[in-house]
């Protein structure tokens, strides 16, 4: 019984395959385009547009915790797709996409849903804020 063990194999391999999502909360073929409008001699464009980012988002993310927890529609739409933008800017798909989601789901009524795609929002833009932090060049 050969087929046997050779379907055991395949099964132990599985895990390893990739994520259909892209696992990287980065897409960094948006930041490298940025790079590619650098002017000699003046500020780095992709150091700013991160910092930006990093700035403004957590007030964001704020919001929308502050949308669900006192459900505030108007504040929740307008923190979703103002993150949204802001998210798609440093190239993260991802949490451009929940951002979206919520938007959605919110001009559908889809209200029931908002605590938990918030949570989803909070999730991934921890993992984008670290991302990003990590390509800023380390301050002295």
């Amino acid at each position: 019984g050969d087929g046997k063990r050779d379907h055991l194999t395949l099964v132990v391999a599985a895990p390893a395959a990739p994520a259909p999502m892209p696992a990287e909360p980065i897409d960094d073929a948006v930041l490298d385009a940025l790079a590619q409008l650098q002017r000699e001699g003046r500020p780095d464009i992709v150091n700013r547009v991160i910092t930006l980012f990093l700035e403004s988002a957590p007030a964001l993310v704020m919001d929308l915790e502050e949308g669900v927890a006192s459900g505030d529609l108007a504040l929740l739409h307008r923190a979703s797709h103002t993150l949204k933008s802001a998210s798609a800017n440093v190239g993260a798909a991802q949490l451009s996409a929940r951002c979206e989601g919520l938007e959605a789901a919110l001009r559908t009524g889809g209200v029931a849903e908002a605590p938990s795609r918030v949570q989803g929002i909070v999730e991934t833009y921890r993992l984008v804020a670290s991302a990003l932090t990590a390509h800023l060049p380390a301050v002295a």
